[in-house]
């Protein structure tokens, strides 16, 4: 029963913190590209995608194991939430927005929205099925 309780908490925390650093990523990408340049909708995926894989991998990371499965689980996590911010992308259809730093400067925009939303969700669903299979496999407590 605990482990299940700590599959729920990790994966609780995981959508919290996906959320943030889903939104963080989206922001610092307009602060780390120059003015002048608008970034491509497909490039604002990716950095929100690498930032909820990023918290996924911060919530389900476990110290005390090998560096390979550390290292799996942040290819899982960052992987995944970079195909979750892609599909969200490509569900969101922003191309014909014509103000596109309008729109991305606002988390509560339709058209940017389903970037975070997708990225959290796929990274933490995939990395708990990680979590889960090492802790029912393996008896990682």
């Amino acid at each position: 029963m605990e482990r299940i309780f700590a599959l729920f908490i990790r994966a609780g925390l995981a959508a919290i913190f996906g959320f943030m650093f889903g939104s963080m990523f989206m922001i610092g990408t307009f602060w780390v590209v120059p003015q002048i340049m608008i970034p491509p909708m497909w490039a604002l995926s990716l950095s929100v995608g690498f930032g909820c894989g990023l918290a996924a991998f911060i919530c389900f990371l476990k110290p005390e194991a090998k560096r390979v499965i550390n290292l799996t689980t942040f290819l899982i996590a960052c992987l995944s939430g970079i195909l979750g911010g892609y599909l969200g992308s490509i569900l969101a259809d922003p191309e014909g927005v014509r103000n596109v730093r309008l729109v991305a400067s606002s988390l509560t925009s339709p058209d940017v929205a389903p970037f975070v939303y997708m990225g959290t969700f796929i990274s933490t669903a995939s990395t708990s099925a990680w979590y889960a299979y090492r802790l029912w496999m393996y008896n990682e407590d």
